[in-house]
């Protein structure tokens, strides 16, 4: 798919077809009009030029039940340079450090061992298992993949795909034993071209492990504002399971783990025996309801009524003169922002820790983002909580702030304040 944007110069295609399964039997269940990509924040010299936007509408497959954009954006708009750092956010960075150890221990038994990670931003997994085994990082982001290599990673800057990369991989580095993508996955259009490099690599006896937000936690505590342009999958066990089975693998365990609200921690391989833990899984999200569009038409009348809320509640709180500001830039945050139709006019600023993000203005509503020192200066009434999945940690962490009277807005899955 990237050599196709790069012949056509395109900046999106719209597909007709699954990205699995190719069935044309495809659901329209929510449509958040047109958009800028969610991290294309901008300088302020570039605030007068016009922003690219795109269609961001969510389609249901009925055959494979994959939840998914069909609009396509140009990846090199959307990746060639990347402002998130997975070291930005230390529960993050905290969590993929643990879990690279524990699959280190669980599947690595030598130094020579080879652990590939797809998309791996700058390196916090893996620098932390580099002494353990060899590693190598397949990242298509310049500036991340050079920040990957100053923590002394081995890194490609290129996207990894069957005909582009994987062949090469092996022919170098040989057979991986552990091919790791945390929230990439969904970010792929060519998913097949994907798994069958992973299985060039793997073979029988290595292991595939992701992660992915959950499709039902998506629609159940957590929010549409994960739904952006970068995010082409939404993904169930059930979808991923037909996706995987077309190349012959297996799902041999699953953990829901309490990342991005909740995220399905996937193993894929041949080698070992299938833990119980799928066949519970498949039949929860059978219950839920997670193989039929209904349940996402509903949740698609929820957010309209979500939006409805939570534009009442600041406009009447603007009418009070209360000063209000959002909390982080996530790129989730810009969904929301966009979508609810708040800007600068509502919000005065946002703060976040990322360096790359700060003196810029969001994509589409140009709210400036700031230091995150901006509040010692600026208290405000009402704080706006744009990274909610961090809501436990930073209200503990703002617990001094909060104390002296400022409140908390949590816009999703419920408008609520504390």
């Amino acid at each position: 798919m990237e050599t196709f944007f790069k012949i056509m110069k395109k900046d999106f295609i719209h597909k007709k077809e699954c990205r699995i399964c190719g069935s044309s039997n495809l659901v329209k269940t929510l449509d958040l009009g047109s958009m800028p990509p969610a991290n294309s924040f901008l300088k302020k010299r570039e605030l007068k030029k016009t922003e690219k936007k795109f269609p961001l509408v969510v389609y249901f497959c009925e055959d494979c039940k994959l939840l998914q954009l069909l609009d396509v954006v140009n990846p090199e708009i959307l990746f060639g340079h990347y402002s998130y750092l997975t070291s930005a956010s230390k529960p993050l960075a905290d969590h993929f450090i643990e879990m690279g150890r524990n699959l280190a221990k669980r599947f690595i038994v030598s130094k020579n061992d080879l652990i590939i990670e797809i998309g791996g931003n700058d390196a916090v997994l893996l620098e932390s298992i580099k002494d353990k085994c060899r590693v190598l990082n397949i990242e298509p982001a310049q500036n991340l993949a050079e920040v990957s290599r100053q923590k002394g990673v081995e890194t490609i800057n290129d996207f990894f795909n069957k005909n582009n990369l994987a062949d090469k991989i092996f022919e170098k580095y040989g057979s991986a034993k552990l091919i790791i993508a945390n929230n990439v996955m969904a970010h792929i259009d060519d998913v097949k071209s994907v798994f069958a490099g992973i299985k060039t690599l793997i073979g029988d006896d290595g292991v595939f492990v992701f992660e992915a937000h959950w499709v039902g936690n998506l629609i159940g505590e957590g929010g549409f504002d994960q739904i952006y342009h970068e995010h082409l999958c939404y993904f169930s066990l059930i979808a991923i399971k037909n996706l995987v089975e077309r190349f012959n693998f297996k799902i041999f365990d699953v953990q829901l783990v309490p990342i991005h609200g909740q995220s399905l921690r996937v193993y894929v391989g041949n080698k070992f025996k299938v833990c119980d833990s799928v066949k519970k899984f498949l039949n929860k999200e059978k219950k839920i309801g997670l193989n039929k569009a209904e349940i996402f038409l509903e949740f698609s009348e929820r957010v309209r009524k979500n939006k409805k809320k939570l534009v009442n509640l600041l406009e009447q709180l603007k009418k009070t003169k209360k000063k209000i500001i959002g909390y982080g830039a996530p790129a989730k945050g810009n969904t929301l922002l966009n979508f609810f139709g708040i800007n600068a006019g509502i919000l005065d600023f946002l703060i976040d820790s990322t360096s790359l993000k700060q003196k810029t203005y969001t994509p589409g509503t140009h709210i400036p983002v700031v230091f995150p020192e901006k509040l010692k200066e600026v208290k405000p009434d009402y704080i706006l909580l744009l990274a909610w999945n961090y809501e436990n940690a930073i209200l503990e962490k703002e617990k001094d702030l909060r104390e002296s009277g400022v409140k908390f807005i949590i816009p999703v899955p419920n408008v609520r304040i504390v």
